[in-house]
């Protein structure tokens, strides 16, 4: 089902002692992007949770928190570098010969120096144990996630249709107003023509034959044939009930290219009304498809 970009969702999965909660915020964005915040010991498990979000999401920016309450530890332990050490203890004893210094070499003087001791941390263990909740967590967080976008992509498609249904009704409009308003350029024309040239030109002359062809650069039927096939494309990629938001984006920039050229065209006050209103509910469509997945 068509969806819109911006929605948000929480679970919480009680698991391991503990629990495990995952929220998920979604916003517009042109491609699909996720963003992960997760504890450092399960950084690794990143790569499964974008894969289980482009299983249900197509397009938007996916801000995902997971957040990890359970008694379990992660294993650490510590290692020392014994090569290291013995490096070090021959060094100082070098060092204590060769210069005549006194003192002993102490466990505290060898521990001082770097990279004699480290932590080291096996999360494999804890990440295996935890996959499974996380997974059913984040699996249940983008299902509400994508209930709450289907719902509001419900609404975005109904004031789609009610703009599209608007244009219509002004294109309608214009068309029943179109012979009026040839009729009153010709008319101004005549009446130009008659104070330039005379009475004369009100005939069927060669002068007034010419300058009535410009009437016909005012023709503006090509313009409503375009823009009521483009309210069709609309139409048919709303019935089908998927990704839709770029192609109606698209749509609408062909919709305001044909509207901004019949208002150009028709030099009527009347038909500029209307293509005013046109242009506004075109601009309601555009905003509302750039919200939609």
């Amino acid at each position: 089902m068509i969806q819109s970009m911006t929605g948000y969702s929480r679970c919480v999965r009680r698991a391991l002692g503990g629990a495990i909660v995952v929220e998920l915020r979604s916003t517009n964005h042109r491609y699909l992007e996720a963003s992960q915040r997760l504890p450092e010991e399960l950084a690794r498990l990143e790569a499964p949770i974008a894969q289980l979000i482009r299983s249900h999401i197509k397009r938007g920016r996916i801000e995902v928190t997971v957040t990890v309450q359970t008694p379990l530890a992660f294993s650490r332990r510590v290692v020392i570098d014994e090569a290291l050490v013995q490096q070090y203890y021959e060094h100082l004893l070098g060092l204590k010969s060769r210069f005549g210094l006194k003192g002993k070499v102490t466990i505290d003087q060898l521990l001082s120096l770097p990279h004699i001791l480290s932590v080291k941390e096996d999360h494999a263990k804890a990440q295996e144990q935890l996959w499974p909740p996380i997974r059913q967590a984040v699996a249940a967080a983008l299902r509400g996630l994508v209930a709450m976008r289907r719902k509001e992509g419900q609404r975005l498609v109904k004031d789609i249709r009610t703009h599209t249904q608007r244009i219509r009704k002004r294109l309608k409009t214009v068309r029943a107003d179109l012979p009026k308003s040839v009729a009153r350029q010709k008319q101004r024309l005549r009446e130009r023509l008659k104070t330039l040239v005379g009475q004369a030109a009100a005939g069927p002359r060669a002068q007034l034959q010419e300058a009535l062809a410009v009437i016909k650069e005012t023709d503006i039927h090509e313009e409503l044939v375009r823009l009521e096939s483009h309210l069709s494309q609309a139409q048919e990629a709303l019935a089908r009930q998927e990704s839709v938001g770029k192609k109606l984006d698209f749509i609408a920039q062909e919709l305001m290219r044909e509207a901004n050229t019949m208002g150009a065209k028709a030099n009527d006050a009347h038909i500029a009304r209307q293509v005013i209103d046109i242009k506004e509910a075109i601009e309601k469509i555009r905003e509302q498809a750039q919200n939609l997945e």
